[in-house]
């Protein structure tokens, strides 16, 4: 290398023969995996602050020294790049030592003896000091060696390594867990991150046998697995992978078991002596000596290793009405906002912790935080109990007590990661517990049903065991659990597990508890659900009093109680009663809630369903337009009640006659049911079976029989043959096989749907009923039995006008047929004053252009299609 003097003048210093290697550097990593951009990163900044590489004969360099710190939490991989750089460039420098840089004395010590390898004419090597001040003044000057790296590696102190750095010709990198580096050395450096999970699969593959390439594809598929859960548990640290696969290897130690063994005591696992490049047990690497800390921010840093690996948040962190129950210099950070950021600060300075400050969140490396968890514990059980309660204290006090409010939803948000890995499920605290009740409740509110059951059902079976199947908070969180299951398609458990739980609740602390009027909407759920429609309906307008008198009729589990009710009298065919709960229950929850939240949103989806039901097609469509808008403004996720609105648009576009978008929608519907709540799932059946409407109406009656068929088949695997919706599907696939000139089929399937649903409902009036009598009378005129046709569209029109009235579409339709069926059996009078009677209303009501009105001036003949209930 060169040097430039302040006159601009450059001198070639003379070569140093005898290239000078440090045995202090460690032996080159034959499994050094990855790293390439951040090496690539450290030659660039060394060199180009150079001037030029440093492989050149002669290069022109700047005065300034390119100290380069790599800097990151411990096991992290710095000591592993600096050594792999100093083997991979050796040929490039004359000179490269290693410097271990924890203490001032170490420096010296690396100085000295560095001294006494360059042979320097001015050294004394007893003098410490003077000499090493020799070797740095050789190092700037470039004599005799121009060509040299440094490496100080794991500084603490930036203020005194700083004086030891030489500024030269040659290039310096330190390595350090210290993230201050700029006032020091007027540098940033660089920070060494985690492998990426490929680096990680890819070293674990090649060091364990257990873990190589298989040329069988079901035991490579096998092998790859595990190697991305193992690199994944261990966080894609370095230092952890290396121990891991050395552990492995010389143990033989299948990975299932190895993964046990990590989950039991992180620290013990890493306690162990293994053969790895690195000069003492790994559990040390993220020990803290409270002589290098505050007292304040080691207690941080205990605490910490008791949440989740997930972000912690400041606000969960920081409540000063909960600090004097806590023990010593924690009371301190959770108390005061300056002092807990002065402690996390401390920590993330020696890349301990990382701090998020655009989410105001502090994270600890799950690895180091397993690691400091199970030594605590091992050393120091009562402390480590401590701490434990202490997190679970924060976590309660963080709860606002109300799951149903939307705007709390970031709140519980802070707390929803960290109660399962803190250990939260086995703690006795009242308001712990609470806590874990109303966060299971919120999240299948939310439509988040499979992650409230993960952790409902956690909780229920360590409850139960823990405090028994009685206990008023094992049975509360009974409930939620039971709503969750239902929402997730297990219907059957659901219904034993609240049917169960109500009779604890009724026996123990009757029926007027709150716990047990939840448990008592979530069982009429399940009534309805299994189409027992009746029933449902007795049973909660049984319940809707004792609610009233309970909680008092504007309290928000009376609303939706309401709103059952409401469904119960949909499904019932009682349209015009379930649009007046439902509108009631709109007003009311919109007073209480506001206009864009979710159970209102589902009021007014009721409503728009109610007047679909009730023939009023462009109002319900125009409902359901703003609802959804309302949700894509709110940017809901896909949950149960968004898939509602979702599939009824579709619903809703096919009655206004728009069966191109219908089919459109109900294509997109479909697809979005089946990749959320999965393909078997009721009410993607629910879809499916609208869906066979659509392709009937846009003429692919191949694909409407094919739809049809493996629907009506997973509506009786799910609910049975005799259930309402499975009816109401095998009554839908009747008109595809009638179109598809098989009436005979058609007529078959429409008898059974017809008995079937008679049954279930126990009305032969019930608006389900009579569309499908329409529709068999469609079958016996096209089999060519016209006067039963005729006989059995008289009873049918008599009912539905008295049901829906003379201007419903469906009264029309029915009239319609029947004025074709009059006519057929040579009664062309009464056919006519029927037909022009229904025609003019169609006309008046669904103007001109709507299919039903085309079609009866074409005088053809109207199918009807039936929409399972939701519900």
């Amino acid at each position: 290398m060169t040097d430039v003097t302040g006159e601009g003048v450059v001198s070639v210093p003379t070569r140093a023969r005898r290239p000078i290697w440090c045995r202090e550097i460690p032996f080159r990593n034959p499994h050094f995996t990855g790293r390439e951009r951040a090496l690539a990163t450290l030659y660039e900044r060394l060199t180009s602050a150079s001037g030029g590489k440093a492989s050149g004969e002669v290069t022109t360099a700047l005065l300034s020294q390119p100290t380069t710190p790599l800097y990151g939490l411990g096991g992290v991989g710095k000591t592993e790049i600096a050594a792999e750089y100093c083997h991979r460039y050796s040929s490039e420098y004359d000179l490269v030592w290693w410097i271990g840089a924890e203490q001032e004395d170490t420096i010296r010590d690396g100085l000295v003896a560095l001294g006494h390898q360059m042979g320097l004419p001015d050294f004394r090597a007893q003098e410490r000091d003077y000499s090493a001040q020799v070797v740095l003044d050789a190092l700037r000057a470039g004599q005799p060696y121009d060509r040299w790296l440094l490496v100080f590696d794991n500084a603490t102190q930036p203020e005194v390594v700083s004086k030891y750095v030489p500024q030269g010709t040659g290039h310096v990198i330190l390595t350090s867990r210290v993230t201050e580096w700029r006032r020091s050395l007027r540098t940033d450096g660089i920070e060494v991150a985690e492998f990426d999970l490929p680096e990680t699969v890819d070293f674990l593959r090649k060091r364990v046998e257990l873990l190589r390439p298989s040329d069988d594809q079901v035991e490579e598929k096998a092998r790859l697995e595990q190697a991305e859960r193992l690199a994944q548990a261990l966080d894609n640290l370095p230092l952890a992978a290396e121990h891991a696969a050395a552990f492995l290897v010389e143990t033989g130690t299948p990975i299932e078991e190895y993964l046990a063994q990590y989950a039991r005591n992180a620290h013990e696992l890493f306690g162990q002596d293994v053969d790895i490049y690195y000069p003492h047990a790994v559990a040390t690497t993220w020990s803290v000596s409270r002589g290098t800390i505050s007292r304040e921010a080691d207690s941080l840093f205990q605490l910490l290793a008791f949440f989740s690996p997930e972000p912690v948040s400041e606000e969960l962190l920081v409540q000063p009405n909960r600090a004097p129950s806590l023990p010593g210099p924690l009371s301190m950070v959770v108390g005061d906002l300056q002092e807990y950021r002065r402690a996390a600060r401390e920590l993330a300075r020696f890349s301990l912790v990382k701090i998020f400050g655009v989410r105001n969140v502090v994270q600890m490396h799950r690895v180091v935080q397993a690691v400091t968890r199970g030594r605590l514990e091992r050393e120091d059980a009562e402390a480590a109990a401590e701490f434990r309660a202490a997190v679970h204290t924060l976590l309660a006090a963080s709860d606002p007590g109300s799951p149903d409010l939307e705007e709390n939803d970031p709140i519980y948000e802070r707390s929803r990661h960290h109660l399962m890995p803190s250990g939260a499920l086995q703690s006795p605290d009242r308001l712990v517990r609470a806590l874990i009740i109303n966060q299971v409740r919120r999240m299948h509110l939310r439509g988040g049903y499979s992650e409230s059951l993960s952790l409902g059902e956690a909780a229920l079976g360590s409850w139960r065991t823990l405090f028994g199947q009685d206990d008023l908070q094992t049975l509360s969180v009974s409930v939620e659990v039971a709503w969750a299951l239902l929402r997730s398609n297990r219907l059957e458990e659901a219904r034993q597990l609240i049917v169960d739980t109500l009779e604890r609740v009724r026996s123990s602390h009757g029926e007027s508890h709150d716990v047990y009027l939840r448990g008592a909407r979530v069982h009429g759920t399940c009534l309805r659900t299994l189409g027992r429609f009746n029933e449902a309906y007795e049973h909660d307008a049984q319940m809707l009093p004792v609610y009233e008198r309970e909680l008092r009729g504007e309290h928000l589990e009376t609303w939706t109680l309401r709103n059952n009710i409401a469904l119960d009298l949909r499904c019932l065919g009682r349209y015009s009663e379930a649009l007046e709960m439902d509108e009631l229950t709109l007003t009311g929850r919109e007073r209480l809630l506001g206009p864009i939240h979710a159970d209102t949103l589902t009021s007014r989806w009721a409503v728009a369903r109610d007047l679909r039901q009730l023939g009023r097609y462009e109002e319900s469509l125009d409902l359901l337009r703003r609802i959804n808008q309302t949700q894509e403004d709110k940017n809901e996720p896909y949950h149960y009640g968004r898939l509602l609105v979702l599939a009824d648009q579709s619903v809703a576009l096919r009655r206004m006659g728009y069966h191109k978008e219908a089919h459109h929608e109900g294509l997109e519907a479909l697809q979005q049911h089946r990749s959320t709540l999965g393909p078997e799932h009721r009410q993607t059946l629910l879809v499916a079976t609208n869906l066979v409407n659509d392709y009937r109406l846009t003429d692919d009656l191949g694909a409407a029989q094919k739809l049809g068929e493996e629907t009506l088949a997973l509506w009786e695997k799910q609910s049975g043959a005799d259930h309402p919706n499975t009816l109401a599907t095998m009554a839908n696939l009747a008109v595809v096989l009638r179109m598809r000139d098989n009436p005979a089929a058609a007529e078959e399937l429409n008898v059974r749907a017809l008995a079937g649903m008679r049954h279930a409902h126990g009305n032969e009036e019930h608006p389900h009923v009579l569309i499908i009598s329409a529709n068999l009378a469609s079958d016996l005129a096209a089999l060519g039995e016209v006067q039963r046709a005729r006989e059995l569209g008289e009873k049918t029109l008599d009912a539905i006008t008295r049901m829906l009235g003379a201007e419903h579409p469906w009264t029309l339709a029915i009239a319609a047929n029947l004025a074709l069926d009059r006519r057929a059996s040579g009664d062309e009078s009464s056919a006519h004053g029927l037909y022009e009677t229904s025609y003019a209303i169609s006309r008046r009501t669904l103007t001109v252009e709507h299919p039903l009105t085309r079609i009866m001036s074409q005088r053809g003949r109207i199918n009807m299609d039936l929409e399972p209930m939701a519900p």
